[in-house]
């Protein structure tokens, strides 16, 4: 069996990460989202990955390469124009004519092995089924109704109820190659065939009640890291890394090979530091903090839930809390990221929709890749950099005469 993933498309709402790269690429919890599903769909035993590719897609490729590393077998197939889901199956349609495949999406992240429930409730229903989520707050997604055999039988694409609450798809799907036939009736629209598919009870559902996230926000990063490192129960540290004097380590703490931490840091899980990193004395890393590959942290500087992709250089002495910081990023001595306004009123973002409400009771900077960012500024809640962006010293005094 066969799994096409969804990785074309530039999602602008995540800007600035989704700048330079798709966003499946997007790091949580130590690696891309896209390593954690294509390692999810092997635990269920699927080895052969279609990802479907425009955006960005040299990065992805030169880190998934043809899968080998993680024991799977990857093709890519380009899409171009991007045409919606339906044009990125028709695509793929003469990969996937022999038999049964899954569809994922490539902005969700789950914990845990979703695809293996999944096979099991095609297994029982012998036609096409769809991973269901109960998310927080529904009214965002289509929502899907369904009856006592868990046939869905109806869908929702945009609730018109404020109230309304139920039921979503979890962006994982169980297909037949019947579905191009259908695809050929409502001209490669996708939602169109899903309706169809249940008009005429052709659609199981199966509810996933492990962790799911769809990530379309800066700030959904965090959250989704969050929901990761919550299930860690146990250090991992590989047996390379230096610890140099006095290091206090408490909780699950992963910490990747030829890792170097300086004397007096204290180390708090859930958290986790990439392979090849320097962490300096005195510094503090709390609960939910990432720390990408080759990163370099300055003496006394604090850390709390963040997500660092990797290979940027932090200054001493700052404060990095609530945010998430690109790939090669330097940052100065003494930069603080504000996360919460100092008279406690709502966080707000600029967004490529405009400025919005985040939800969010503490936020700080989202940093793009490349940025340099000079010594002892301080970036407001929500602050958004884009990549390659350059920011000078706070320099208050020059010279005096």
């Amino acid at each position: 069996m066969k799994a096409v993933i969804l990785a074309a498309g530039p999602s602008e709402r995540l800007h600035p990460f989704t700048e330079t790269r798709s966003k499946p690429m997007i790091h949580v919890a130590g690696k891309p989202m896209l390593e954690n599903m294509a390692n999810a769909l092997a635990a269920a035993g699927i080895t052969e990955i279609l990802i479907v590719v425009n955006h960005a897609q040299e990065i992805l490729k030169n880190h998934f390469e043809h899968g080998h590393r993680f024991g799977l077998s990857i093709d890519y197939i380009y899409q171009e124009p991007l045409d919606g889901i339906g044009g990125a199956l028709r695509r793929c349609e003469r990969h996937l004519r022999a038999g049964p495949f899954f569809l994922v999406y490539g902005d969700i992240l789950t914990s845990g092995d979703p695809f293996s429930q999944v096979l099991s409730r095609y297994t029982e229903s012998g036609g096409a089924v769809a991973a269901l989520s109960l998310p927080a707050n529904s009214r965002e997604f289509g929502n899907v109704y369904l009856n006592e055999n868990m046939l869905i039988t109806k869908f929702v694409e945009k609730p018109a109820d404020p109230h309304l609450s139920n039921y979503v798809f979890a962006g994982i799907f169980l297909l037949s190659p019947n579905v191009f036939e259908t695809l050929d009736k409502t001209g490669n629209d996708i939602e169109k065939t899903y309706q169809t598919l249940i008009e005429a009870r052709a659609l199981s559902g199966t509810l996933w009640d492990g962790g799911w996230i769809d990530i379309s926000r800066p700030w959904h990063i965090l959250e989704a890291n969050r929901m990761l490192m919550q299930d860690w129960r146990e250090a991992r540290i590989h047996q390379s890394v230096k610890l140099e004097g006095n290091v206090q380590i408490e909780g699950a703490v992963h910490i990747e090979e030829n890792v170097v931490i300086g004397s007096g840091t204290l180390l708090k899980g859930p958290c986790y530091i990439g392979s090849d990193s320097y962490i300096g004395n005195n510094v503090l890393i709390r609960e939910f903090t990432a720390l990408g590959p080759r990163s370099v942290v300055g003496y006394g500087t604090e850390l709390k839930n963040c997500v660092l992709f990797g290979r940027s250089t932090l200054g001493r002495l700052s404060f990095i809390g609530d945010s998430v910081i690109g790939e090669r990023v330097d940052l100065g001595t003494g930069v603080t990221t504000v996360n919460i306004h100092h008279d406690r009123h709502p966080i707000e973002m600029d967004t490529p929709d405009g400025r919005i409400l985040t939800g969010m009771d503490k936020l700080g900077a989202f940093i793009g890749d490349d940025v340099v960012i000079g010594a002892r500024n301080a970036l407001g809640p929500g602050t958004r950099i884009k990549a390659k962006a350059v920011v000078p010293d706070l320099i208050t005094l020059n010279s005096i005469q």
